[in-house]
Parts: C-alpha cells; structure tokens; sequence
C-alpha cells in the first residue's frame, strides 16, 4: 500500500507540473526517482500513461484516466487526515470522546451523577458513560476511565486518588421511632432491628469521649443504598447511611438522625484509574472537578424518598 501511494503520488506530481524538470524543482525528488516511478507505475497497470519528450511529458487517454482518479484520491486522503487531526486533536485537549465512569453504588445517582453532569455542561462534545460497581454486568476497572469508590482497589497500575471523605449516620422513619422508641445509647441499637449493607465491615461509633461497636439485628441486608434508604423510610429499621444521601428526607421529615452525636469513621471517597489515561485531559478534568465537588458534596442530592409519615 506504502508503494502504491509513492507511484501516486509521484504521477500525479508530474501531471500536475507538465515535465519531470518541474517536477522535480516542485516536489524535491529527482528526475531519476520519478522516472523510476512512474515507470513502475506503467508496469504494474500495463499501459503507457505518458508520452516523454525531453521539455514535455504529454499524458496518453490512459493517463488523463488515471489522472483524475489520483487527484480525487488524494484529496480525499486529504480531507480524512484534515478530520482525523482535528479530531485526535480535540480528543488530546479535553474537548471531545467518551468518558467512561465506574462508580460505587451510593455515589452513583447522586454525587457521581451531578459531578457529570457539571462536566457534560463544560465540555457538551464528550459522551459520558456512568455505571454502577458490583453488577453482572459491570464494566471491569481496567475498561473505565476512572472508578469513583470507597476503598482504592488494590491492582497493578491503578492510580488512586483521594478527592474527599464521606460521613455517615444512623437513620430511622419516624413510624418505626414511634412504635419502637428511640434509642438513647449505643447499646440500645442491640435492641433494635436494621436495615444494613451485606458484607459490611464491623463498625465503631465514635462520640467526643468514648467509642462503641454497632450492634444490632439485621431484618434487611442489601448491595444497594437505595434498597437500604427504602426500607428505612419504610419503618423497617435503623440503617447506616452517608448523610449527604439521607439529608433530602431528613429535610422533608421521612428519616429522622438516631444518635447524631455518634458517628463512624469518615470513608475517604477516591478517583482510582490507570496510570496511562490520566495522560487525557478529559480525565484530568474530571478528576480536578470531583476533587473541587466532593466538598460541596451535600447540596447535590435532591431526590427524596418520601414515604408514608406517621
């Protein structure tokens, strides 16, 4: 292919300049590499394409034939190469491809969603894909841009950056507080039914004093936030959430803080992604934006789960 293109080009050099002495004054080849060329263009169609005088060349109707295919293919090229360059070009500075988010499930359609949002409405030339972690059909960390989670994945040549920290609290519908009571202390949550997150980790509460482990009896275990802030406002338990997810029904009344003076350890949130694409500036971008967001973080949830108050 690299050949058949020199042959082309060289043909249409000659052409367009009407002698090999132009030619050669034009394009910077000499009279002997065009002639080569052209002569083993001639060959390998089997047709005399011009005709050669020592001032001229005069092209045969095979020639001017072939002529106007070589011009309508090297423009073509021309133009192709004209849109790859913008286009990789655009793609290098940040303004245009896909950005691929994985996203831990308790991020996702909140903090996630609003933070790409803002960078949809910065840069509207990139294409954004959010998926959700822990699923079937979640993509692998390797496939995605980046990967917004709670613990940094422990792989070769992942990245993680920390872009912020998360707290949490202990929640309750006001129905389920009505007909159970309110509990007063730590260890009164062993009294208490909850909604909690599967293979969660075991969890100290922290006061300004003292500390003391969550325990308490699970009626519900789920993979999802969503599923664990449902059943809350539903009455069926004390659940543990981050407190930017529940602060819209605590505002609107369908959860009520249990024991807010006593918190978990903060969860540092993290930007995990392969060292070679943080190269793009879209990521980069992204990165910086996430960082600059997650301190604003709890005026971006607004959906409310409302519930049944009672």
């Amino acid at each position: 292919m690299e050949m058949e293109l020199k042959l082309v080009e060289a043909f249409t050099v000659i052409m367009r300049a009407g002698s090999l002495t132009k030619a050669e004054s034009q394009s910077g080849m000499s009279k002997a590499t065009l002639s080569r060329l052209l002569r083993k263009l001639e060959e390998d169609l089997g047709v005399q394409l011009l005709s050669r005088s020592s001032r001229k060349v005069t092209p045969t109707d095979a020639g001017r034939a072939l002529h106007a295919h070589c011009e309508a293919l090297l423009s073509d090229m021309s133009g192709r190469w004209e849109t790859a360059r913008n286009e990789i070009q655009e793609i290098g500075s940040g303004t245009r491809g896909r950005l691929r988010i994985l996203s831990d499930n308790h991020f996702s359609t909140t903090f996630v969603c609003h933070v790409a949002g803002l960078f949809l409405r910065r840069h509207p030339t990139i294409r954004c894909e959010l998926d959700a972690a822990g699923r079937e059909d979640s993509p692998r960390i390797e496939d995605v841009d980046c990967y917004v989670c709670a613990e940094a994945p422990d792989l070769p040549d992942i990245v993680a950056k920390l872009v912020g920290r998360l707290t949490y609290g202990l929640y309750a519908g006001p129905a389920y507080l009505r007909e159970y009571g309110v509990p007063k202390t730590p260890k009164d949550l062993a009294e208490h039914t909850a909604v909690a997150l599967r293979k969660q980790a075991p969890v100290v509460l922290h006061s300004d004093k003292t500390s003391h482990p969550l325990i308490s009896r699970e009626v519900v275990a789920t993979n999802d936030y969503w599923v664990m802030k449902t059943f809350c406002v539903d009455g069926m338990g004390i659940a543990l959430l981050p407190d930017f997810f529940a602060r819209p029904e605590v505002k609107h009344g369908s959860l009520i803080p249990v024991l807010p003076e006593w918190k978990p350890e903060r969860k540092r949130i993290y930007c995990a992604y392969q060292r070679q694409r943080y190269l793009a500036k879209k990521l980069q971008a992204f990165v910086a934006l996430l960082a600059e967001s997650a301190a604003d973080m709890e005026s971006f949830n607004t959906y409310v789960a409302h519930g049944e108050i009672r």
